[in-house]
């Protein structure tokens, strides 16, 4: 049996103001804290992107935190994931690290936001959190040709190597736009891992996975409606209900003549 991993798709931590658009890229501490220990009932340990493909046991269930964009407030998960021994993968937009009320303008969402600093990324690494690439600019890659592309990954390769002394091996698609070219360049420039925002769904063959092709659970939200959802979702991402519809597909239905 291979690996069971489920990645986790995130963005920010908290409470989304009244004039947020897309309200769901908010999660809350509480709502988190119900999603790491469902995973944990669930038999799943936490590690990061690389770690969990590197490093995992093949008959384990392995959950993996993954944040997109490197939002300061993402701050806030850090006293839930210490609980859990959770730590996390976090894909930068190089251009915005350390800037403040930044909005990028195919996002769909004008809330400015504070981006994380190479000191503050810094001290996550070495509380054994996984620093990504998320290109260097918030942009659809794959409206772009490879010459622009190249330009967009490579540079947030470099800067992430330049200033953090490692080179990432882990990308996240920005808007989960990407093509053939797209891969092409993540290849040439070391990546070994990338997420889209494709829902995950359950795959016990691991090594037939396309790891430049990583689907993901996407949660958010604080209300109460909202642990529902996270709970069906898990648990459909999971497979648990797996047994149940195995047994209502094969089940004999009698006749009505029987």
């Amino acid at each position: 049996m291979s690996s069971q991993l489920l990645i986790l798709g995130l963005h920010r931590v908290g409470y989304p103001p009244n004039n947020a658009k897309i309200r769901g890229l908010f999660i809350s501490p509480r709502l988190l804290s119900f999603q790491l220990s469902l995973l944990k009932l669930l038999g799943y340990r936490f590690l990061t992107l690389c770690d969990a493909i590197a490093h995992s046991d093949r008959n384990e269930k392995v959950a993996v935190l993954t944040f997109d964009d490197g939002y300061a407030d993402i701050t806030g998960a850090l006293p839930v994931l210490k609980k859990f021994n959770a730590p996390a993968t976090v894909f930068v937009i190089t251009a915005d690290v350390g800037k403040k009320v930044v909005v990028w303008n195919e996002a769909g969402e004008d809330l400015p936001a504070d981006i994380l600093d190479w000191d503050e990324l810094s001290a996550l690494r070495d509380d054994g959190w996984e620093i990504a690439s998320h290109a260097h600019e918030h942009v659809h890659l794959a409206r772009y040709d490879e010459r622009k592309q190249e330009e967009i990954i490579g540079r947030s390769i470099a800067e992430i190597e330049k200033n953090l002394g490692e080179r990432p091996v882990s990308f996240a698609y920005p808007y989960g736009s990407f093509d053939k070219t797209t891969k092409r360049v993540l290849k040439r420039n070391g990546i070994k891992l990338a997420v889209t925002i494709e829902p995950a769904k359950f795959d016990d063959d691991l090594v037939a996975r396309d790891y430049l092709e990583l689907s993901r659970l996407s949660l958010g939200g604080r209300r109460f409606y909202h642990y529902g959802k996270a709970f069906l979702k898990t648990m459909k991402a999971t497979a648990v209900f797996a047994p149940l519809r195995s047994f209502r597909a094969h089940r004999v239905v009698p006749r009505i003549n029987d």
